[in-house]
């Protein structure tokens, strides 16, 4: 009754509009009559000043307000370069006010900056990404970047921690323009450990242009630290803690020293977690004696992180800029996990035959160090420019495991097999890159951008064996193995936009050619590829008038495998589960189209169809005699994907914003199988509310929900999951420092429910982690607060994140 009282609630917060008694248009130039696009627009009461509405005209530096009251107010508008202006006083009345143009001029040269004072949506959408702006959410202190993507438009994540949007697996996650090159265990585990605080905005991409790497079928992540842009010397200090069953702290430093000539900015951040996860499953094995499998597993996990960045920016005069970034991670993770399989015959009324216990204890490293030098120049003042980047990054990863385990029988209670391994994996990775972008308008309606790259990865991968005889570990130097994997990627684009009267054209194309070899010492084998591939791009929109406008989008992706995905290694998990990559595995090619209807440039509706081919995903092996499942990775066959995503924006008052989103969509497998073909679909959907009061005397209160039904993912099938979060945040210390206390899923309702059954296999998992949580958290804004006018706007970098996965 609870939970459906909570769906309730949020869901009368997204359908609930007032209509408006009349709204106000206003078109924002300057003073030579062209438009001034995402220019800060307020209407204030002329009889207090008060605020009554605000948001940023849209590219063609237009307004709309709706449902402004009768009553006499007067416009105030600001915009980075230009003078603040207010207007004079206008009545509103029963009809439309349309205020004509809204003319800023230039501010002089000798002005120093601009107060930060406003704060964005918590979601917004611009330029074809939706943006999650961090630091505007009052729920999102003291949390992990992976709760934040939980509650991100469209993003849900599957049993294992994997991204999945819009019910499409392959999602490519940057940080900072670059792509992490982290395994999907990796990757998940640094998202657990990097803070909400050290976060500024997180970009959903979901139909990439020929400018970024073809790479990942489902679209693109965007994670955008914190890097100031304040002039002279500031900084902001964070801390939070909290817990649940266990407890977690964090913290982080980030300081910025900002001139005419120099920009010097470091980020420094700490975060120590302890939490847990349990995992319940159950198997069934066919054969001369079916036997069912009910597994029990506890997980204590730590979490030690600690990362930073450091970089300089000289502007060498008003048209260069020269950039130089360091960024790096030293991470510590340890695990214990001991377990009990009940293992018993199918038809065995007697109940229980015997008991596997299993311990796995792990002790990872993984670290990585980057460096980025970047250089910009203006070619003229109509917007060209050229942009280039190097990059160079090392990752490793020594991942220590230790398993232990013996069967006790339960008819004499007696202990059998007891046996002990470590497995001591070592991964390193480097990667270099290197990149330039060119953007040349044509004229005031086009303009063409065009681009190279190169990038070139060498993988290690190292295993080595030992068991447990007499107290001593003694090397198994059978089972040792080597895996080496070099790929290089010669990449180049050219895109040309074109605007008409009422319609924008972008057309593109991107060609990669892939070189790739593969050598593993166990399999005896080496795997060469070399192919070209071309990937299109269109996209057209059309505004057929202030209030609607239609877009249409296609483009072409590949997803290559992880590094992991292709390393052959067996990975023992117990003694009758057993995880090994793939060194076959080849790309999967999906093809995107999508259909947007935007009106009042808030309210959105995308109707989108995507095709994956030789899509690949975790595959279930059963040995009937041994009864050991190895789960894999294989090219499965194809997937078709029809999904109907909502974006609905609402203030039924003006203290009250909420912001909603809700997806539709069919998903539908063919899987080949040497055992037989077998196909699985599911009509799913999924909700996301974020509801923000503001309060007298600066204080926010935030509810939050989301809600997904039942999906498929391959062979597996999931049940229903759903959340619920609430916070408050004060703005104390004259408006620099911040309180904010959260509680993450109030009603311990977030878990991961699913079943695999196919061709003789079943497979039922049930897993829950240390979600609901109390997170208190502070942060302090110190040093100057003022934004220089001119702000330099780094070149996007666009790397992989494919190291093992």
């Amino acid at each position: 009754m609870k939970t459906r009282s909570i769906l309730i609630i949020l869901l009368l917060a997204a359908l609930n509009s007032v209509f408006a008694q009349s709204t106000v248009s206003v078109k924002i130039a300057d003073a030579s009559g062209n438009p001034l696009p995402y220019a800060s627009v307020a209407v204030r009461k002329t009889s207090d000043s008060s605020l009554v509405k605000g948001q940023m005209s849209d590219a063609e530096g237009k307004c709309l307000f709706e449902k402004i009251a009768a009553g006499s107010y007067f416009l105030e508008v600001s915009q980075m370069g230009f003078t603040s202006k207010k207007g004079s006083a206008f009545q509103v009345k029963d009809a439309a006010v349309d205020l004509k143009t809204f003319a800023l001029e230039a501010a002089p040269k000798s002005l120093k900056g601009v107060e930060v004072t406003a704060q964005k949506p918590f979601i917004e959408r611009s330029e074809g990404k939706t943006i999650m702006n961090v630091e505007s959410s009052v729920a999102a202190a003291g949390n992990t970047v992976l709760d934040l993507l939980r509650r991100a438009p469209g993003i849900t994540v599957d049993k294992d921690e994997n991204l999945v949007m819009k019910g499409k697996q392959g999602v490519t996650v940057m940080l900072d323009g670059k792509l992490t090159y982290l395994s999907a265990e990796a990757l998940a585990e640094l998202l657990k450990s990097m803070t909400a605080e050290s976060v500024s905005q997180i970009e959903i991409i979901t139909s990439p242009s020929a400018k970024y790497d073809a790479a990942g079928t489902a679209g693109i992540i965007n994670i955008k630290t914190k890097k100031g842009q304040m002039t002279g010397t500031n900084g902001t200090l964070n801390l939070s803690g909290g817990g649940g069953r266990y407890m977690f702290f964090s913290s982080g430093l980030s300081l910025n020293w900002r001139t005419k000539k120099f920009n010097l900015f470091t980020n420094l951040n700490w975060a120590d977690r302890e939490f847990f996860n349990t995992r319940e499953l159950i198997r069934k094995t066919p054969g001369d004696v079916p036997l069912y499998f009910q597994q029990n597993v506890f997980q204590k996990g730590h979490f030690l992180n600690r990362s930073g960045k450091a970089g300089i920016d000289w502007y060498i005069n008003d048209k260069q800029t020269l950039g130089f970034m360091a960024n790096g991670y030293r991470n510590a993770f340890w695990r214990d996990a001991p377990s009990a399989t009940q293992i018993s015959r199918q038809q065995n009324v007697k109940g229980v035959d015997s008991i596997l216990y299993s311990s796995v204890e792990g002790n990872n490293r993984f670290n990585s160090m980057s460096y980025n030098l970047n250089y910009k120049i203006k070619l003229d003042t109509t917007g060209s420019e050229f942009t280039m980047d190097a990059d160079y990054m090392k990752f490793d990863n020594d991942m220590k495991t230790w398993l232990a385990d013996s069967i006790r029988v339960m008819q004499d209670n007696s202990v059998h097999e007891s046996n002990a391994v470590r497995t001591l994996p070592y991964t390193e990775i480097k990667i270099r890159s290197i990149k330039g972008d060119l953007v040349k308008t044509l004229n005031k309606t086009s303009k063409i951008e065009a681009g190279v790259k190169g990038s070139f990865v060498t993988t290690q991968n190292n295993m080595r064996y030992d068991s447990l005889k007499n107290g001593v570990y003694q090397p198994v130097y059978e089972q040792y193995d080597e895996f080496l994997y070099d790929e290089n990627v010669l990449a180049a684009y050219l895109i040309y936009k074109k605007q008409f009267k009422k319609t924008d054209f972008v057309i593109g194309l991107r060609l990669e050619q892939t070189i790739s070899d593969a050598t593993s010492n166990s399999l005896k084998s080496n795997v060469k590829r070399t192919y070209l591939d071309y990937f299109p791009n269109f996209t057209a929109d059309h505004k057929f008038n202030d209030n609607n406008k239609l877009g249409i989008t296609y483009n072409k992706r590949i997803n290559r495998p992880g590094y992991g995905m292709l390393n052959p290694f067996v990975f023992f998990l117990d003694r009758y589960t057993f995880f090994r990559g793939n060194s076959y595995l080849t790309p999967e090619y999906i093809h995107n189209t999508e259909l947007t209807y935007t009106f009042k440039n808030k309210y959105l509706a995308t109707l989108g169809y995507s095709r994956v081919n030789d899509t690949y995903d975790e595959f279930l092996i059963l040995n009937p005699e041994t009864k050991v499942t190895t789960s894999t990775n294989k090219n499965l066959g194809t997937q078709n994907t029809y999904s109907l995503n909502l974006t609905l924006p609402f203030d039924p008052v003006k203290w009250w914003n909420s912001s909603n989103n809700a997806s539709v969509y069919y998903n539908k497998y063919q899987i080949l199988d040497s055992l037989g073909n077998f196909n699985t679909s599911q009509l799913a959907w999924n909700f996301n509310s974020t509801n923000t009061f503001t309060l007298p005397k600066d204080y926010k209160f935030e509810l939050s929900g989301w809600f997904e039904a039942p999906n498929v993912y391959g062979i597996w099938r999931s049940k229903s999951m759903w959340s619920v979060n609430c916070g408050v945040q004060k703005s104390i210390l004259k408006k620099k420092g911040t309180i904010k206390v959260n509680v993450n899923d109030i009603f311990a309702s977030q878990r991961f429910r699913g079943v695999a059954e196919f061709n003789n296999i079943y497979l039922s998992v049930n897993n829950r982690w240390q979600n609901r949580t109390l997170n208190v958290a502070f942060s302090y804004r110190f040093g100057n607060t003022k934004i220089e006018t001119k702000e330099r706007q780094s070149g996007s970098a666009d790397e992989g994140r494919r190291a093992g996965n």
